[in-house]
């Protein structure tokens, strides 16, 4: 247990002993009792008030009103499905250190469009919230299974606020997850309420948690408010360690209290188990205490907080959460979400008028009343267009779809946008073999931590050994940093080796791109799969100041092009582990600036798909019967006068060597360099930025010239030079003791257009 947690333990048993009645004993005493015999006059008639504003209606205040002082727990059908759409904003907070090690978990939850809130001992500053993440969608699928979660990072930088004698911290939170498919703006929030009389003594809440890190949980029985006091309310409920910083909430949805810790049971002055020993934090988890009674901070208390100090109450993230009054809540969902930000596809909306929808093999739906509806109109109702759903990670695949319902009952699919492209595929999906989708991610902690990367020997020892590529500018090589689990020696820290599942990486600090990337790419092993899902992690193993992530790619026509490929990598002795393989190459520090069209293989050029079919014509045309393997170093040329966008040069050339055992037996190497020649010389370096990729060429060149370059050496078995074995080399393309000097400018494919016109063009002999 952390000491801010064991700090806010130590308060909330002083608050208690301050109450005259011991928790224990009052939960005891409360619980067969209804709100209406154990709450004053003055706090039922408060509650009644802040009914009568949220509803509207003074009869379905009363109405409501009545069920609860009377301890009737009967609910709405709907309040399963509002629950569920509240728990999109309550996320997992992943406690990272600097070096990126696993520090703990927490809950926390967003309560204004970017603004996340949890405890201050869970982030106690803006340090602790910079190297830490948010992650939604950390549960289950109503099916079962897990959902892929969306990551987005913290910014303090942005927003970061904290009170200790509250224990609540704000923090801002990133527009789009780490891969940036996702936006933050899809999860809503949940607003915090000044007013008082939110809930009674004796009233039933629900909490929503993280516990101990896991899956998302929620706890519906035994949830009773046991007491009220200035700064926090008291109840019963069951959480566990992780739950700190989750919302409690009433039964409308409201929240009540951010819930920060529990009041453990004491006998003897000291904390009990659960199995009835003494508590030692020394050799006993945080889920083995036996906890009496919950405490959690008053969201009226927050809010007032946060309006006394002006500054933070002017910041335009909290400014918007402090005006929010009781008038503004829509009762039948209290989330709220962004303006023309559609509701999430949990709900349908219908109108009076509207015929009754029949299902298949089922009876009609009738048609309910909701806000915001058009006349005649259903509409199932989707986060904002082309924003992706949380998958399943399973074979499912979701779609929404838009109706609409004609004046005679007729219904009619709406065409355009996301609709048309969702039977556009399927239509075409309904002509093509199912995909065999397989789930497979990468976990650093557990698959980066014993990588053992690109293997030397893939193709055989002795003179078949390829060596991973020697950087001339050592001092550019991003140092190594101890990282999940390891501890790098002096020598790995120099060397700057990233070692991946059948790859491997060096970084060039100052470009924050990689100087290759080298593969061992197999073919005799293809389990025949299909499918992907990308997923784009940091390497914590070298300072993230080294890796460019994915703001540089967002809302522009750069793909996250891989260096070594996705494609290449999906190989192994079982479906599973050749797509843990093949996910193992989605990291920021095998990514590329690419276009989308050269990226995606959209393009009509064939020299875009010669480049990307290289490899695999090499293997077909040259290699030893039945040895279908190769080493594939890609990387880009890195040159002084580099275009730069968004602050950052990038490379306008990417090369790649292909090494096979050729049908001899011996070793053979092939160069190939990438390059836009013809828009740099149409346009000029000043163009690029904009329209960086519109003609290809893809070029055979000498391993010679490729490492002039690069400032690279490529070399085998007794260290001897790759340009010996490269079928395009001459005496004049090798130098005196195989070093070459670094280049710095520009290549743009050379000069005369002896660009690769297709395959036929190769030299392999």
């Amino acid at each position: 247990m952390s000491l801010h947690l064991q700090q806010a333990v130590s308060k909330a048993e002083s608050r208690a002993r301050n109450l005259g009645e011991d928790l224990g004993t009052l939960s005891a005493r409360l619980r067969a009792k209804s709100p209406d015999a154990v709450a004053t006059d003055a706090e039922k008639a408060q509650r009644q008030n802040f009914l009568g504003a949220l509803y509207g209606s003074p009869e379905d205040a009363e109405r409501v009103f009545e069920r609860i002082i009377g301890g009737n727990e009967l609910q709405d059908a709907n309040y399963l499905v509002r629950g569920a759409i509240a728990a999109r904003a309550v996320l997992r907070i992943v406690l990272r250190g600097p070096s990126g090690a696993l520090v703990g978990y927490g809950t926390g939850f967003l309560i204004g469009d970017g603004v996340l809130l949890t405890n201050h001992h869970v982030l106690d500053s803006p340090q602790a919230a910079r190297y830490s993440e948010a992650e939604a969608f950390f549960e289950r699928s109503a099916m079962g299974y897990d959902l892929t979660p969306w990551r987005f990072t913290l910014q303090p930088e942005t927003l970061f606020y904290t009170s200790e004698a509250l224990d609540f911290s704000l923090v801002a939170v990133a527009d789009r997850d780490r891969t940036g498919r996702f936006e933050r703006v899809a999860l809503g929030w949940l607003p915090l309420l000044g007013e008082a009389g939110k809930a009674l003594e004796g009233e039933w809440l629900t909490i929503i948690q993280h516990p101990e890190g896991k899956r998302k949980q929620i706890c519906v029985r035994e949830n009773q408010l046991l007491k009220r006091d200035t700064d926090v309310l008291w109840y019963s409920t069951d959480t566990l360690g992780g739950a700190s910083g989750s919302p409690t909430f009433n039964n409308d949805w409201l929240v009540v209290a951010l819930h920060h810790c529990g009041i453990p049971e004491k006998r003897n002055g000291k904390w009990q188990t659960i199995d009835g020993r003494d508590y030692d934090p020394r050799t006993d988890r945080e889920d083995r205490i036996k906890w009496i009674a919950n405490e959690g901070i008053r969201a009226s208390r927050i809010i007032e907080t946060l309006r006394a100090d002006s500054k933070i109450a002017a910041h335009r993230l909290v400014a918007p959460i402090v005006a929010t009054e009781v008038q503004d809540i829509d009762v039948r969902l209290p989330v709220r979400f962004a303006a023309g930000q559609p509701l999430p596809n949990l709900l349908i909306s219908e109108t009076p008028g509207a015929a009754a929808v029949k299902p298949p093999d089922g009876p009609a739906a009738s048609p309910a009343p909701g806000r915001n509806s058009s006349p005649g109109a259903v509409t199932a109702l989707s986060t904002r267009p082309n924003q992706p759903q949380p998958r399943e990670s399973r074979m499912a695949q979701h779609i929404t779809l838009n109706l609409l319902v004609g004046d005679d009952g007729s219904v009619s699919l709406l065409q355009g946008g996301v609709a048309e492209s969702a039977l556009v595929a399927l239509e075409r999906a309904s002509t093509r073999p199912k995909k065999n989708v397989i789930e497979a991610p990468v976990d650093p902690q557990r698959d980066w931590a014993t990588a053992t990367g690109y293997d030397p020997d893939f193709l055989g020892p002795g003179k078949l050994s390829v060596h991973l590529p020697k950087v001339m500018q050592a001092d550019l090589i991003a140092p190594l940093q101890d990282a999940y689990g390891q501890t790098f020696t002096v020598a790995q820290r120099k060397a700057g080796v990233l070692n991946y599942d059948g790859y491997s990486v060096v970084m060039n600090k100052e470009r924050r791109f990689a100087f290759f990337s080298a593969a061992n790419v197999s073919y005799n092993m293809r389990p025949g799969i299909s499918g992907r899902s990308d997923n784009w992690l940091y390497d914590d193993r070298i300072s993230r100041a080294h890796q460019v992530d994915n703001s540089f790619y967002r809302n522009d026509k750069f793909d996250r092009g891989h260096l070594t490929r996705r494609e290449d990598m999906e190989w192994g002795s079982d479906p599973v582990s050749a797509v843990r393989r093949a996910n193992g190459t989605c990291t920021w520090t095998n990514c590329s600036p690419q276009h989308e069209i050269f990226n995606q293989d959209k393009s009509p050029d064939p020299a875009v798909h010669l480049w990307q079919g290289l490899e695999r014509y090499v293997l077909e045309e040259r290699v030893k019967p039945g040895e279908f393997n190769a080493q594939v170093i890609t990387g880009p040329v890195f040159g002084a006068a580099d275009p730069v966008y968004r602050d950052i040069p990038y490379p306008l050339e990417f090369w790649k060597v292909v090494v096979a055992v050729a049908e001899s037996g011996a070793l053979f190497a092939t160069g190939y360099l990438l390059s836009q020649k013809a828009v740099i010389d149409e346009f000029g370096l000043e163009a690029a930025p904009a329209e960086p990729f519109g003609a290809y060429a893809t070029y055979q060149r000498t391993i010679a010239t490729i490492e002039d370059l690069t400032g690279l050496q490529f070399t085998f078995g007794s260290n001897q030079s790759l340009c010996d074995v490269d079928p395009l080399a001459t005496p004049r393309g090798r130098t005196q003791g195989g070093r070459r000097r670094v280049r710095t400018t520009e290549s743009f494919g050379a000069a005369g257009d002896d660009s690769l016109k297709g395959f036929e063009d190769i030299v392999l002999f």
